[in-house]
């Protein structure tokens, strides 16, 4: 999680619309990953959701990470997923965890 990750919790809010502007290094593909999984947490189609690169190696990296972070949930104890929800604005209920 990127040092200001609580500041980019209104741009990870799915029902909200963002632009993101940061130099490298700042924690963009982490947002753009939390949004995504945000989404699917709220159950959009994942072939309804187009993210755009610049690159097909950023592309790459973004699935990669997008799958990582999803396994890392499943696997997770109540505690760390709850820990991990709270990460991108979401707090655990009976439907999420």
């Amino acid at each position: 999680m990127p040092p200001n990750a609580s500041k980019a919790l209104p741009a990870i809010d799915p029902r909200r619309n963002a632009v993101v502007h940061a130099a490298a290094g700042t924690g963009k593909t982490w947002l753009l990953v939390s949004r995504v999984i945000r989404l699917l947490l709220e159950g959009v189609k994942p072939s309804s959701i187009l993210a755009v690169t610049f690159t097909r190696k950023a592309a790459a990296e973004m699935r990669l990470r997008v799958g990582q972070r999803l396994l890392e949930m499943a696997q997770a104890t109540d505690a760390d997923l709850s820990t991990k929800l709270a990460e991108i604005g979401l707090e655990p209920d009976a439907a999420v965890s």
